[in-house]
């Protein structure tokens, strides 16, 4: 339960608060803009979701690659538009191209993660399968309010104050897009990686909840304004009932005000303390050590990891670093063999949860079959080969990955 209540909001949060941020400064536009914006990112994550599941020709990175490029490209057209809002139809088209890719973002795990609910099960009739549904139904369901909620407390501001916070709102969320499409290639290897770009990705990877925490604030001063406003308005009208009518109205202020500070409430508790619940018991097991033998090899008989479970492995390197490697028994006649360590999260390791193997950092859940390949957030790999019943590992190539480990 508490997985996809994290994994929902995590994915969800930001991008809803941005699509109504958005809708909201573009007010002016025909709603049907906003829908049609919406129905496109819809369609386009349908399609991936669907040859996702059903090819192997879909790469998320890919995908990812072409969506926040999408997004980098109109940001600078959509804050002109947003200061100037002189034209109608550029207005309606970014605000068409801006909700398209929002939803696109976000809404392929949204489709995609129930099909993990059953990932080791025999059978769907259990309180776990049951408790993961609940998890992700509420994380929704939280995510969706919260986004109409902040919708109808931007219409209670000016046209003035709404352009700034949605102007900061973009800046912010570009710059969230911005490190993930460095991620993307440096990961892919388009780009040659500096130093600093190392290091950013990494400080990001470390504080996952950054832009969260980020919009949480931003939504959070918004509703605490409203609130404040509801409280302080003077009840001034020509007749009896204009004055109830605006008791009403800021009745209803009030009531907005604290939903959203409930709602960001639940979400605190969600990215914070329930994510502490949830991981605090994962562990690394310890890393069973080898040596090499007379003729220089690290020789491990298969019969020891043809079980289908992760297998951790350490070397001690000539400079005294522990290497660490992780085998997997992926088919009949295929094993996953890796470094546990990855481009992305360094050395922080994978964990098996129940047939899943899942990177302890940043809850990403491998493919089994695509452990021993480059890419995403899988495995380094580490060259290994198959003689008289044994896996034949060389030590010059544990050497040469120590710095992973340092």
């Amino acid at each position: 339960m508490l997985q996809y209540l994290i994994n929902i909001t995590d994915n969800t949060f930001v991008p809803v608060i941005m699509f109504a941020l958005v809708s909201a400064a573009f007010v002016q536009s025909s709603k049907k803009h906003l829908v049609t914006g919406c129905v496109l990112g819809m369609m386009a994550a349908l399609v991936y979701a669907i040859l996702k599941r059903n090819t192997g020709i879909a790469v998320r990175e890919f995908y990812d690659l072409g969506v926040i490029i999408g997004w980098c490209v109109i940001a600078i057209p959509l804050l002109i538009c947003l200061s100037f809002k002189k034209s109608l139809f550029l207005n309606s088209l970014l605000l068409v191209i801006a909700t398209g890719l929002i939803t696109a973002q976000c809404l392929p795990n949204i489709l995609l993660y129930p099909f993990e609910f059953d990932v080791g099960m025999e059978s769907i009739f259990n309180n776990d399968y049951l408790f993961k549904w609940v998890g992700y139904g509420f994380a929704l369901i939280v995510c969706v309010l919260l986004g109409l909620f902040v919708y109808r407390l931007c219409a209670r501001f000016s046209t003035r104050f709404v352009t700034a916070i949605t102007t900061l709102a973009i800046i912010i969320f570009t710059a969230q897009n911005a490190v993930n499409l460095l991620q993307i290639l440096i990961v892919r290897r388009f780009i040659s990686p500096q130093k600093w770009m190392m290091e950013l990705v990494i400080f990001i990877l470390a504080h996952v909840n950054l832009f969260t925490f980020i919009f949480m604030v931003l939504v959070l001063l918004l509703s605490i304004l409203l609130y404040t406003k509801s409280k302080t308005t003077s009840l001034v009208g020509s007749n009896p009932a204009q004055i109830r009518k605006l008791k009403a109205s800021l009745r209803r202020d009030r009531r907005t005000s604290l939903l959203l500070m409930a709602g960001i409430a639940i979400t605190a508790y969600t990215v914070t303390r329930a994510r502490y619940i949830f991981e605090k018991g994962v562990e690394l097991t310890p890393a069973e050590p080898v040596t090499p033998n007379a003729d220089g090899l690290i020789v491990i008989p298969l019969d020891r990891v043809n079980d289908g479970n992760l297998h951790r492995y350490g070397y001690q390197a000539t400079d005294g670093t522990l290497v660490r490697f992780i085998v997997i028994k992926k088919s009949e006649n295929a094993y996953g063999v890796g470094f546990d360590a990855c481009d992305i999260c360094g050395a922080s390791g994978y964990y098996q949860r129940g047939n899943q193997v899942v990177c302890i950092l940043c809850d990403v859940v491998m493919n089994i079959a695509t452990i021993g390949f480059s890419g995403g957030c899988n495995p380094v790999p580490l060259k290994y080969e198959i003689l008289n019943g044994n896996m034949i590992i060389r030590p010059a190539h544990l050497e040469a990955e120590k710095s992973r480990f340092k």
